[in-house]
């Protein structure tokens, strides 16, 4: 199962890189304006992760460091065994 969670958190990883990297004008991709809408949808799925999660993530570490990791990883962050697992034991 945690390998199924790291390909997914490096899949999502590339697509942000790619996104920025677009943003920048360094890479040139097919469809950019397709490409900024498919990330602003991410992101905000990414912020409602959070509005539904965010209470139990912080008392796991430093809300910050949960809010970024929801933000670029989103719920391969939150489902991820290690995660949970903080989370049960903080409850």
């Amino acid at each position: 199962m945690r390998v199924v969670f790291l390909i997914g958190k490096l899949v999502t990883l590339a697509f942000w890189l790619v996104v920025i990297l677009s943003l920048l004008g360094l890479v040139q991709v097919p469809d950019p304006q397709r490409l900024n809408w498919l990330a602003l949808a991410i992101l905000l799925i990414h912020l409602l992760e959070w509005a539904l999660v965010g209470k139990q993530l912080k008392k796991i570490g430093e809300p910050l460091t949960q809010f970024a990791l929801v933000m670029l990883f989103g719920v391969f962050h939150v489902k991820a065994p290690d995660t949970r697992r903080a989370v049960n034991q903080a409850l």
